[in-house]
């Protein structure tokens, strides 16, 4: 993974020292630091980056060694190439130390203020599109979760330390075998045959579909998250066989849960209008098959007994009524248990 990003001409690298001085960087950054009167190695990170946000770091980090936490995220604003402005940039940060107790860390970060749809390159399918809004909606509302890269040759995979915090994943614990890819593993048993799918059309079609499917992923502790995949092949063999492709989930679990509320709430309503309904109906039934039955040539003690029998289900037909519209005007979200078992029916 540190090789991937390393080599990427999107993101930048960068490994410091507890003291924040820069150790080593990757190509990228390295040619937007051209500014510096030395090389970016042997350099403090606080020289690249606006003096606010070098502070924040600073905090953050203490903050995560005070607490025994191993990254953190943070949006800063890095000085352009000509060192004439700023503009923000997104960074992961991770903190490794060695046995003598000594600190490192390491980040990758790509600028946040230039994600717009001219740097993510689709074809101009309906498909795509789709894919290509979805991808743009994640990145904006910051619910990208994390990236992996697949070496399909090999069968093998590596995750983004996000991701393997998702998965359930310590620092430390490795999975046994090298033919172990962990994204698919994590793949919901339910949503594996469209996953295969959709990995299927993206290799058919020589990468022109990209990889896009919403699925579950369920991690060590048996928890399910809904998240938008997205990926595509990297690299190509001469005879047209994908080699090594990247991806990366976006959390969609809020979306989900919102979608089934949506879903309760018009089913509930639905089963509430057919029985309010019903129940009115019946009620109206009784009041005119009563009416039909009054004789004004009979006593009227007899017609006084028919005309209290209609009182009596005008004011049931007038509770039914009002329980109608206090039911639709507060759209209650979970139904009772007896209408539960009225959606079962």
């Amino acid at each position: 993974m540190k090789d991937f990003f390393k080599h990427s001409d999107y993101f930048y690298f960068i490994h410091l020292d507890r003291d924040a001085n820069i150790l080593d960087s990757n190509e990228h950054l390295k040619k937007e630091t051209g500014f510096l009167k030395t090389q970016a190695s042997g350099s403090s990170f606080s020289e690249l980056v606006y003096y606010k946000d070098f502070s924040n770091f600073q905090f953050l980090l203490e903050k995560c060694l005070k607490e025994g936490e191993r990254k953190f995220t943070q949006e800063m604003r890095k000085i352009k190439p000509d060192g004439s402005a700023f503009g923000w940039t997104k960074w992961e940060f991770t903190i490794t130390s060695d046995p003598d107790g000594k600190i490192d860390i390491t980040g990758i970060g790509h600028n946040s203020d230039n994600v717009n749809e001219k740097s993510v390159h689709f074809p101009d399918s309906i498909n795509d599109i789709h894919a290509k809004n979805s991808l743009m909606e994640g990145l904006l509302e910051e619910n990208l979760i994390g990236f992996w890269i697949w070496d399909i040759a090999q069968q093998s995979d590596q995750l983004s330390l996000s991701l393997n915090e998702i998965f359930g994943y310590s620092a430390i614990q490795k999975t046994k075998g090298q033919k172990n890819v962990k994204w698919k593993k994590h793949v919901h048993p339910s949503d594996r045959s469209k996953v295969e799918g959709n990995l299927k059309e993206h290799f058919a079609s020589k990468g022109k579909l990209p990889f896009h499917c919403e699925f579950r992923i369920k991690n060590l502790h048996k928890k399910d998250i809904w998240v938008l995949g997205y990926g595509k092949v990297l690299q190509w063999s001469p005879e047209g066989e994908p080699l090594v492709m990247a991806g990366c989930f976006f959390d969609i679990s809020e979306r989900k849960k919102t979608e089934s509320l949506f879903r309760q709430q018009s089913q509930y309503l639905t089963t509430v209008t057919f029985n309010q309904t019903h129940l009115m109906r019946a009620k109206l039934a009784n009041i005119i098959g009563i009416l039909e039955i009054i004789d004004p040539k009979k006593p009227s003690m007899e017609t006084l007994h028919f005309l209290k029998m209609i009182k009596t289900e005008a004011r049931k037909l007038d509770e039914e009524l009002r329980k109608s519209i206090s039911a639709s005007s507060s759209l209650q979200i979970t139904p009772p248990q007896s209408e539960n078992q009225a959606l079962m029916i």
